[in-house]
């Protein structure tokens, strides 16, 4: 099997591209050239950026190899999340992993303005000793109020309370009962927050709000404004107007609207403004884990997984082994549904069993979608354009939840028809098989499969393992099922490697055998 091939455009930490390579054959960057990227993406399945690069619809449509997007950060701002899902190109980024990073790069802004720590520096470098003209400011017992209260605007809150701080923060999508967990008090509108935020810093992505003039100005006098996050979200020109009116204590920019800024920035003037070229994320420990993360991310889209940090796919937040085993349960009901139901007139019907997360839903229904379409549909069918296929095809998939004490399981049928049905149950994180189009089975589901349907009579299990072992391939389990009614039986073979296709048309020719199916 062609082993496939991954760009990275910028640098990423050496335990990411390690990864990488122990699957992947990859050409890695420190700085891939802007102009070069469209002309070599199409020679890729998977490719890695960071800031310096975009990817918009035009360059990623006619892209038939492409399978992976992944963004090294957390934002995907300079990537065109509707046209990957057009595509079914999964989006992968690393949220969180630099949370820490960030939080603590935008106290060292506030540290470094409150202590004149670089103006004491030049100071120093300049032979003086004028200690009186340095006096600066504590942490302690400032009010801080966080714009954006995900995984960064957390992480700040934690380390503003080590700091004896009052945190306040806006947040409207989350609840309340994040902010009653990190001990903050929740405010409602930006208008609201900014008279009592000594210092405001901000933790949001692109699409977050745009902060002018007018709500700069409710701040308190002698305030500090920091942003790590994105650039461009608070008006630079007005924090600049602000520090010459002396309305602000000071300014601490990592991110701006034009990087590099120009030579005419206006907050260059200002000795007050503590300016970084966009570190929030640039430490070892970053480094790492975002590295690390969007390889896992990577790696597991290629292989056809969903990898818990996909963008373009709504995952639940679930922990690891949940995810795993619903992901798989998920795929595995599908397929085998799909292959032995050909014809979809009727809407499917998804029976949820057992103490599944009501939030699980909405990416269970898109994963078995995907699952049966993929079966049934030539070219990319994935998780991430599930629902438009679904929509090309008048597929409908209903969602049914039963007794919530029962062990959890996946079934999916025909609606009005019961003898379709296909179960798993969700036991000790491998899908097991307990029931196929009605036919009652009981096998954990196996890494390769063979399936045949014949006829229920004596002699076609031995046909079948003679032939199988003709091909030098090791049967791991047996597994047999019955259909009185019908006089047919099914047969589920474990198999020590995929059945080649010259396996599945000599099993085909045996007179008994009515179909085989290969997983």
């Amino acid at each position: 099997m062609t082993r496939p091939r991954i760009l990275i455009t910028e640098t990423l930490g050496q335990e990411g591209i390690d990864m990488l390579r122990e699957v992947a054959d990859v050409d890695a960057y420190d700085l891939l050239p802007k102009e070069q990227l469209p002309e070599i993406l199409g020679d890729y399945d998977a490719v890695i950026i960071r800031s310096a690069h975009r990817l918009p619809r035009e360059v990623l449509m006619n892209r038939p190899r492409l399978k992976v997007v992944a963004r090294a950060g957390s934002g995907v701002d300079n990537v065109d999340l509707k046209a990957c899902t057009e595509f079914g190109i999964a989006v992968v980024n690393a949220p969180g992993a630099n949370a820490i990073a960030a939080a603590e790069q935008a106290f060292g802004h506030m540290l470094t303005i409150l202590r004149n720590i670089h103006l004491g520096d030049a100071h120093v470098r300049e032979g003086g000793w004028n200690r009186k003209k340095f006096l600066g400011g504590e942490l302690h017992d400032r009010r801080l109020g966080i714009i954006g209260f995900g995984k960064v605007g957390r992480e700040a809150a934690r380390i503003a309370h080590g700091f004896r701080m009052t945190v306040y923060a806006y947040d409207p999508f989350v609840s309340d009962e994040i902010f009653q967990a990190h001990n903050v008090t929740r405010i409602d509108s930006l208008e609201e927050l900014m008279p009592v935020s000594d210092i405001l810093t901000l933790h949001t992505p692109k699409s977050g709000p745009q902060i002018g003039i007018d709500l700069l100005s409710r701040l308190p006098k002698g305030a500090i404004v920091v942003n790590v996050a994105r650039g461009g979200m608070i008006d630079e020109a007005a924090l600049a107007e602000l520090l010459d009116m002396g309305h602000l204590l000071g300014v601490g920019l990592d991110v701006f609207s034009q990087e590099p800024p120009p030579k005419d920035f206006p907050l260059f003037r200002h000795p007050r403004a503590v300016l970084t070229p966009h570190l929030g994320g640039s430490t070892q420990e970053a480094m790492t884990g975002v590295a690390v993360m969007t390889a896992k991310g990577v790696i597991a889209a290629l292989q056809g997984q969903t990898p818990p940090n996909i963008v373009n796919v709504p995952v639940p937040p679930l922990t690891p082994d949940e995810f795993g085993i619903l992901d798989e349960g998920a795929r595995v009901v599908g397929r085998i549904f799909a292959q032995m139901n050909k014809t979809l007139t009727v809407p499917l019907v998804l029976t949820l069993k057992g103490p599944i997360a009501k939030n699980a839903i909405p990416w269970l229904k898109q994963t078995v979608i995907a699952a049966v379409l993929s079966e049934q549909l030539d070219g990319r069918v994935n998780a991430v354009n599930a629902l438009i296929k679904a929509e090309e095809q008048g597929l409908k998939l209903l969602v049914e939840e039963a007794g919530p004490n029962q062990a959890p399981a996946l079934s999916l049928r025909l609606e009005g028809h019961s003898e379709t049905t296909t179960e798993v149950v969700l036991d000790n994180h491998v899908p097991r098989l307990r029931r196929i189009n009605g036919i009652a089975m009981d096998l954990p589901w196996p890494k390769n499969a063979l399936m045949t349907v014949h006829n229920d009579a004596p002699g076609v299990v031995g046909k079948v393992g003679t032939l199988v072992g003709q091909y030098n391939i090791n049967i791991g389990n047996l597994h047999l099922g019955r259909d009185e009614k019908a006089h047919q039986a099914l047969m589920i073979l474990s198999l020590d490697q995929t059945a080649p296709e010259e396996l599945v048309r000599d099993l085909k020719q045996i007179p008994e055998i009515r179909q085989v199916f290969v997983f």
